[in-house]
């Protein structure tokens, strides 16, 4: 498959993802944007449509600390295929959540780091490898074409985050309260019962906190409102 020019990214981030995802052919893809100094202490910008409930482990777990495939993609610049890593037994308690969360356990990464030192790291995820019992095909096919995409999707999120940044959005009191409870993997009705409000009444205060944070999903809301310090 020639993947031909970086030509669908149009759109925001979050729609660029989507965009990836039909044109690459998998289920899944992450895009994790480290902004300096220390990755393992910095909050990353983080955009995904991985299933709300992962999003929401991932961040009550501080996977991104352990996260093999992010601790892979710090020590090369080359696209690399999930089959090359050797989890350590942590990091493979994560990874079988990850499966039983329908995290497909084939994938592959490209990483991205700019002058200044940001890490940027793209990772698509199915079920199967393409054509083959890894991506290594295909990665190795498309090698040039990835790092183009590794580089453009990093500059894009950058410019995503300098618009983010200049005005924060203004979340209540309550808001902020469900967006925490959410990112510890609570459900709707768990959080009612935690704040003694109906389950109609928080699902409303997650909707108004997601459409504030222009989020396309509650996940993706959650990874903003951390990435932004708003919880």
């Amino acid at each position: 498959m020639e993947l031909g020019s970086v030509d669908y990214l149009a759109g925001s981030v979050q729609d660029s993802v989507q965009s990836i995802v039909r044109h690459f052919k998998v289920d899944y893809f992450t895009l994790h944007l480290f902004r300096g100094g220390d990755d393992a202490k910095n909050t990353p910008y983080v955009r995904t449509n991985y299933p709300d409930a992962w999003v929401s482990r991932y961040l009550l777990h501080d996977y991104v600390r352990i996260d093999p495939v992010l601790q892979m993609a710090k020590k090369t610049t080359e696209p690399f295929c999930w089959s090359a890593i050797t989890p350590a037994a942590e990091q493979r308690n994560m990874m079988q959540q990850a499966v039983e969360h329908v995290v497909g356990p084939a994938g592959f990464s490209v990483s991205h780091v700019d002058t200044i030192g940001r890490r940027s790291v793209l990772s698509f995820n199915a079920p199967y490898a393409k054509g083959n019992a890894t991506w290594e095909p295909f990665v190795k096919k498309n090698r040039d074409h990835l790092l183009l995409l590794a580089s453009e999707m990093h500059h894009k999120a950058l410019s995503e985050i300098s618009g983010e940044t200049d005005e924060r959005p203004q979340l209540s009191p309550r808001e902020t309260e469900c967006l925490k409870w959410t990112a510890q993997g609570k459900t709707h009705t768990e959080i009612a019962i935690i704040l003694n409000l109906s389950e109609h009444t928080v699902r409303s205060y997650l909707k108004d906190a997601r459409v504030k944070l222009d989020s396309v999903t509650l996940a993706q809301a959650v990874s903003k409102a951390a990435t932004l310090g708003l919880i």
